[in-house]
């Protein structure tokens, strides 16, 4: 015997029934089977997104500064820069025993230009007519000039053994015989590579004996 909420119960179970027949997607077991789905793809594109976007951050090329060995291709130093980013190379000149700062940045195309020197006396090797374009002033006891744009990319210098030799780059101070030995040729210049090579090498390789 059946009470009148079960006929009710039951009533209500078949018409449901009789509706997923005619209308599969008014049926609730369908709707709740197709929330499910909708949310497993939204998971699935969201992981994809990460997925893109860590492998865009790690393994797309950026531009960084480096100093390589000459002869043994040893990767010495380097430092991730910008368009726009300058540094310095500090020296005493061999011949004057005058200091000397040479001021380059890194351009548009990512080559190295030379922009700007500061020195305090004529000599053999030092500029005495600025380049087109540029200018030459006398300031505080220095010889200054600004406005070059002389494209160094890459340049090849020798280790000075006068100490003063450094290369300074942001808050980073490189002394240059610390890398290696006195006389040593060492290309600068920009490269493009992975941002993980940062994490997977390492920072300095020393040649120093």
């Amino acid at each position: 015997m059946h009470t009148p909420g079960q006929s009710s119960n039951q009533e209500e179970a078949a018409l449901t029934n009789r509706a997923c027949s005619y209308n599969p997607e008014a049926c609730p077991v369908f709707r709740n089977s197709a929330t499910s789905t909708m949310r497993t793809q939204k998971y699935a594109i969201v992981i994809l997104i990460i997925i893109v976007v860590f492998w865009a951050s790690f393994f797309s090329p950026c531009p960084a500064l480096q100093i390589q060995e000459m002869r043994s291709g040893v990767k010495l130093y380097r430092s991730s820069v910008k368009e726009g980013d300058e540094f310095t190379i500090d020296f005493i000149h061999s011949i004057e025993r005058t200091p000397v700062r040479e001021v380059f940045r890194v351009g548009e195309d990512y080559n190295i230009y030379l922009v700007g020197t500061v020195y305090e006396s004529f000599g053999t090797g030092l500029p005495t007519m600025p380049d087109e374009g540029a200018k030459l002033v006398l300031q505080g006891g220095k010889i200054r000039i600004t406005g070059m744009h002389r494209k160094l990319e890459p340049f090849l210098i020798a280790v000075s053994p006068v100490p003063g030799h450094v290369l300074t780059i942001g808050e980073e101070r490189v002394v240059l015989a610390d890398l290696a030995q006195p006389g040593t040729g060492l290309w600068i210049r920009v490269i493009r590579e992975p941002a993980v090579a940062r994490f997977l090498g390492r920072r300095y390789e020393w040649v120093r004996k």
